[in-house]
């Protein structure tokens, strides 16, 4: 009887690790996969050179501000930002070059405004800044100002300096008159604009006023 005793809780116990070993290994695979999907989500929603928010994020946070303004009666900015002539820094100097000065300029940009803006990566050689709760939205104009003395410094990168700068179009709009297409419409209009202007500055779209 001793030994059939034993022989029954030796089995027993041996099922038992076998247990809470696959126990242990489906709590393994359960963290394995929820990593997985956290990195896969965060790869989605962040562009992979620069860190910055992608263009759904962008568009969710747009609407997200624009139902936020109008609930509190603020307003709300996006300024669209364009590094000048940048086809040119990729033609002379290589892609690593062009590389490298759009994860600069993309430091620069999140350096100078608010962690609670939204600095966003269209693609190529375009950013786009959110800026919600703005009491006065003409308070983007002094953020566009500081963003073209900032990204006009020169990036460094294989021991020399490459010589940048930015044009950026900002739109301002106030409660009552906020439409996201419109915002990024006449946000891309103003960039343009300011292009036209000789570069290395920025150009403002008032809705509202129908003026730029």
């Amino acid at each position: 009887m001793g030994v059939g005793l034993a022989h029954v809780l030796s089995f027993q116990f041996y099922w038992l690790a076998v247990t809470v070993a696959l126990l242990a290994w489906v709590i393994v695979l359960r963290r394995r996969i929820r990593a997985s999907e956290e990195r896969f989500r965060h790869m989605a929603q962040h562009d992979a050179l620069t860190g910055l928010a992608t263009r759904p994020v962008l568009q969710d946070r747009l609407t997200a501000g624009l139902e936020a303004a109008k609930r509190h009666h603020n307003g709300l900015a996006l300024l669209m930002l364009d590094i000048d002539r940048f086809k040119d820094i990729n033609d002379t100097r290589g892609q690593h070059a062009g590389d490298e000065v759009l994860r600069v300029t993309a430091e620069r940009i999140v350096q100078a405004v608010r962690k609670s803006d939204t600095v966003a990566r269209m693609g190529g050689d375009e950013f786009v800044v959110l800026l919600p709760d703005l009491i006065d939205p003409r308070a983007a104009e002094s953020i566009a100002a500081k963003l073209v003395t900032m990204l006009s410094a020169p990036v460094p990168f294989a021991g020399r300096e490459l010589l940048v700068s930015v044009s950026i179009g900002v739109c301002t709009a106030s409660p009552g008159e906020l439409d996201p297409d419109v915002l990024l419409r006449n946000a891309d209009a103003a960039l343009y604009l300011a292009k036209a202007q000789g570069r290395n500055c920025f150009e403002v779209f008032f809705i509202g006023t129908g003026e730029a």
